[in-house]
């Protein structure tokens, strides 16, 4: 199927990726895709083309717990002989939920998602997702055979549950509005998910060198209730975070699926509203987007280092903003 296997290649190639994770899986399925063929077929290859169906409707997102992994996951599974990725995504959704879904989008064709991830007995999946829509007053009903847990979920829920490999599409895909509101510390472990995000995506060569259950700590225990803390909310989910102390922009992270959305510039001028006389703050010289998106705002070059200041030992520049 060379005319599918180029089409879908390109449609990988194209995307705008969620997050550090899908961007990562876009270079893994290219390169992977480019070597196999026979790259829909699981018995050729230990690498293979996955399908599955991001199911979505008014009361949420539909997930159904793996029988043997024992997470909550989309529906999908592999593509059978003469079957196009996208009717394997619908057929796996029919059969693992039992709701009738229809595509959602510019087209039924159309990629929402790319993750290559583990499968079973030592295989690798490449995995394409399809969004569908579901009528959200139907009671999930899978068949025989398949996992009996299935249920629709909030937006929050589903995200709070969602593994990696899954989060950044939810996130994108979320419904509503983001409302800017001081954080409180049940938005600790939130913050820190946004803030661990928006570092993997915006800073790949700069490292962490903290653990995710330090930065957890970090976020709930030394920042919150001891800084100016703002919020993006969506519907309970953090989409972004500003910490403001003492004239200094200390921390402005977005979640990666925000990127674009004006969310940064709301941040911006929320600052320059609470901090008036002027602002300061630090990024690492790698991070050229967050450089240019600074001097959009007014904000100029007054400093530079070496790194050997800062926790990473990576190049950083101070820029201000003087009303």
């Amino acid at each position: 199927m060379p005319e599918l296997r180029d089409g879908l290649r390109d449609e990988v190639v194209a995307r705008r990726p969620v997050d550090a994770r899908e961007r990562d899986a876009i270079a893994a399925f290219v390169d992977q895709l480019d070597r196999l063929v026979a790259p829909f077929d699981e018995h050729a290859d230990r690498v293979h083309v996955t399908a599955s169906a991001i199911v979505t409707g008014e009361r949420g997102v539909v997930l159904h717990r793996h029988k043997r992994l024992r997470i909550w996951l989309q529906p999908g599974g592999h593509i059978e002989s003469g079957e196009a990725p996208w009717d394997a995504a619908r057929r796996e959704a029919a059969e693992e939920t039992g709701l009738p879904v229809e595509p959602v989008g510019a087209g039924p064709h159309q990629v929402a998602h790319v993750d290559v991830h583990p499968g079973p007995r030592g295989h690798t999946h490449l995995d394409v997702r399809y969004l569908f829509a579901a009528p959200g007053g139907r009671k999930p009903s899978p068949a025989a055979g398949e996992s009996q847990e299935v249920a629709w979920f909030g937006w929050r829920d589903a995200i709070d549950l969602a593994e990696p490999g899954l989060e950044g599409i939810l996130r994108a895909l979320q419904p509503g509005d983001a409302v800017l509101r001081r954080a409180t510390v049940a938005d600790g472990r939130r913050c820190a998910a946004a803030f661990m995000r928006a570092r993997a995506f915006a800073l790949p060569t700069v490292p962490f060198v903290h653990t995710p259950s330090e930065i957890r700590r970090w976020w709930g225990d030394e920042v919150i209730g001891h800084a100016d803390v703002h919020v993006a909310d969506v519907g309970g989910v953090v989409a972004g975070v500003l910490v403001l102390d003492d004239g200094w922009i200390a921390q402005l992270h977005l979640d990666p699926s925000w990127i674009g959305r004006g969310l940064g510039d709301r941040f911006v001028a929320l600052a320059k509203e609470r901090a008036p006389a002027g602002l300061d703050l630090w990024t690492f010289v790698v991070n050229e987007p967050a450089r240019r998106f600074y001097a959009r705002h007014g904000f100029v070059e007054i400093e530079r280092t070496d790194g050997t200041g800062n926790e990473e030992r990576a190049p950083d520049v101070r820029l201000r903003w003087s009303p």
